[in-house]
């Protein structure tokens, strides 16, 4: 089968790998439509925690085509999303409500999954990996969905909806008449507007330098619409805020000066949700005096709180009904063989979300 193969650091290629067999708790998922992050291109830089050579991507919708043994939540024929974060359900965290923390997204960041023609072993970036005509998924970062909506909108669900919709209604859990601030209105942030809109926020503050973004999220429910470039943001939004800040600050820029940002201009006794991640080494700076006496709720957001199996048919069942618009958010839609495009487009911010076609008439080692 074709995929897309980073041999090495800023390297893209596509080329022939064969899958292995899927194991125990596996499944053999024919992949249709994989949606792009910005995140993938950490590993694209050699920053990730894969080793080379791997496959990117991590969100993705496609059909079950055969499972490996113990397999218990999907089955050949199914429609599956699949999830950048994994939910094994009986590890420590899961049993404690914490799926977030699962262990297997961490355990899974050297799964091998198959070789490419000169016998080398090539690896599913994160455990997941979805840039490829088919995969070997783990059981616990699929998920089954019945809908009707297009391919190239329920790749989303991976990545982009449940780590947006989720942050705002699950982690934060935004009521009816709250103030929320959104730091960063690109593939991450503007499913946070709409799952704000959908929560009842009373006012939505769209934090955002490209000005393109900035009026997308005003079509898309925000209220206020504020440029960091301009002026300082967190002046801009406690002006907004009668002094005060926001009940809730969620930031989707992946950036350190946003996280603290989002911090400083939360209320005391508001929530913060970070999501995003400039590197994996990057430090955040908070003010201690607001810090340690401030009463403020600091909430990590891993995929939207990363209780996925749950989640997924909630969200999908917005896509269907029409209460989400996705046709705002997919601005390109690529074929495999023009992945490089495809990154140095998202890399440049030259749209919102690139959807990745995939050939779906590939064979694996496990079907000859």
């Amino acid at each position: 089968m074709k995929a897309v193969v980073v041999p090495e650091a800023g390297r893209l290629e596509v080329i022939d790998v064969t899958l292995r067999a899927p194991e125990a708790g596996e499944v053999h998922v024919r992949l249709d439509a994989a949606a792009m992050c910005i995140t993938d291109t950490l590993s694209l830089a050699g920053d990730g925690l894969t080793p080379f050579p791997l496959i990117p991507g991590h969100s993705a919708t496609g059909t079950v085509v055969a499972v490996g043994p113990d397999t218990t939540r999907v089955a050949t024929g199914d429609r599956v999303i699949v999830v950048g974060s994994a939910q094994c359900t009986h590890c420590y965290y899961c049993e404690h409500d914490a799926p977030g923390a699962c262990e297997q997204i961490f355990d899974g960041m050297s799964r091998v999954i198959g070789t490419d023609s000169d016998g080398r072993a090539v690896h599913a970036d994160g455990g997941v990996a979805t840039m490829a005509e088919e995969m070997i998924y783990r059981e616990s970062n699929v998920v089954v969905v019945s809908s009707a909506t297009d391919p190239k909108h329920l790749a989303m669900l991976g990545c982009g909806i449940v780590s947006g919709l989720g942050a705002v209604l699950d982690v934060a859990q935004v009521k009816a008449g709250d103030s929320v601030a959104v730091l960063g209105c690109g593939h991450l942030g503007l499913w946070m507007i709409q799952a704000a809109v959908l929560a009842g926020a009373a006012q939505i503050i769209a934090v955002e330098p490209i000005e393109s973004r900035r009026l997308l999220a005003g079509e898309l429910g925000a209220t206020d619409l504020v440029d960091p470039e301009e002026s300082d943001p967190v002046a801009q939004v406690k002006a907004l805020t009668s002094g005060r800040g926001v009940d809730v600050a969620l930031e989707a820029a992946g950036r350190t000066a946003a996280m603290e940002q989002a911090f400083a201009m939360t209320r005391g006794g508001g929530t913060v949700v970070p999501t995003g991640m400039e590197s994996p080494s990057a430090t955040v700076t908070l003010h201690g005096y607001e810090f340690a006496i401030g009463s403020k709720r600091i909430l990590s957001s891993q995929t939207g709180g990363g209780d996925i199996i749950s989640m997924i048919p909630r969200f999908s069942e917005l896509l269907d009904t029409g209460a989400l618009n996705p046709t705002a958010i997919v601005t390109d839609v690529y074929e495999m063989a023009d992945i490089e495009t495809a990154f140095d487009d998202m890399r440049n911010r030259k749209g919102i979300t690139g959807i990745v076609r995939l050939n779906t008439q590939a064979h694996s080692e496990e079907a000859q």
